[in-house]
């Protein structure tokens, strides 16, 4: 065979070599496949919204409580109708040991939003409360309601298109945000002491049926300290104030032996009684969830790190310590 033509030959077989190699580079990347934890966190598969909303137990505690609605234009308003008394929201609700907050009747005449300022305007229906306890509850679920959307930070109450500035029980408001849900009973002094300051625990309860268990946020009234975050789990220790259907998950003999936060970290050391339980896995998650919401209350709070005498291991039923727990998006996950 000539020289020039195995030459030739050469060149061309290099060349055809590069392009499918060019070709073969091409098919390997994969495309980036969007996983459901990229997903906008709040919406499902149905065009359904994941909203939180506040009703109130058996006890008069209010509950959040997750459910899906129809992701609609003006989903602020429509979550709002969504907490007004109705026979077929109340036969819902009954089953899992809850009720509606808002009268019936009431409606949503108009909703805006500006710089975090959320006002609505309601008819006169809605001032139609049973007594004190309702129409706190009432007024907390509409704020503690609206202030789960990132962009609310306060609201106004609005009747027929004027500003509420009492309410029928005799409470001034202005600007509401979250302050104050579920507050223990205290004396007129506490709660007037520059001394003390709210922290929110979180017990748990459930229905008188026993088919709904689920955490309450309770405000308490405790002393000002150099590590807020380390009283309010010995706090959540102690348990409820009264026999009131709550109890906390965590044994009365546990002790916080340290707090550190780090930037956005929080890191708690138990003693080893935090393990005396009584066994269960539903039991050792109520006693991880109880502490990490309510650690997570506090402003800048985003990881939970949680060690059992100065060790991050297992719990007894297996739950991994090793890695940091985010901040949860719901507080009671589990829809209804």
């Amino acid at each position: 065979m000539p020289k020039k033509l195995i030459y030739w030959l050469i060149i061309f077989i290099l060349l055809t070599s590069f392009t499918m190699g060019c070709d073969l580079f091409k098919r390997e990347q994969p495309q980036k496949e969007v996983t459901e934890t990229e997903k906008e966190p709040e919406q499902t598969a149905s065009h359904l919204r994941r909203t939180v909303f506040y009703f109130v137990n058996e006890h008069n505690f209010l509950v959040p409580v997750t459910r899906d609605i129809p992701w609609v234009e003006g989903i602020g308003k429509a979550t709002l109708e969504n907490l007004v008394d109705n026979a077929e929201l109340r036969a819902e609700l009954a089953e899992k040991g809850l009720r509606p907050t808002l009268p019936e009747g009431t409606r949503v005449l108009g909703m805006s939003i500006n710089d975090g300022l959320a006002k609505v305007d309601f008819n006169a229906d809605f001032l139609q409360f049973s007594d004190r306890t309702a129409e706190q509850n009432a007024i907390n679920s509409v704020v503690y309601t609206l202030t789960e959307f990132p962009a609310i930070e306060q609201v106004q109450i609005l009747i027929d298109g004027k500003v509420l500035e009492k309410t029928p029980y005799g409470d001034e408001i202005k600007a509401l945000e979250r302050k104050g849900i579920n507050l223990e009973t205290l004396e007129a002094s506490v709660i007037a002491s520059a001394e003390m300051i709210p922290v929110t625990l979180y017990f748990k309860s459930g229905s008188s049926s026993g088919n709904f268990d689920y955490f309450v946020p309770v405000t308490r009234m405790v002393s000002r300290t150099q590590n807020q975050i380390k009283t309010a789990l010995e706090e959540l220790i102690k348990g409820p104030a009264d026999d009131n259907a709550l109890v906390s998950p965590l044994p009365k003999d546990t002790k916080v032996l340290d707090v550190i936060q780090k930037d956005s970290e929080v890191v708690i050391n138990f003693s080893k009684e935090i393990e005396g339980y009584g066994g269960g896995i539903e039991a050792e998650q109520s006693v991880v969830n109880s502490v990490v919401l309510t650690v997570s209350e506090f402003p800048g709070v985003e990881l939970v790190s949680i060690q059992v005498e100065g060790r991050a291991g297992v719990l007894p039923e297996g739950t991994v310590l090793e890695t940091p727990i985010f901040k949860p998006l719901y507080v009671n996950p589990n829809s209804i």
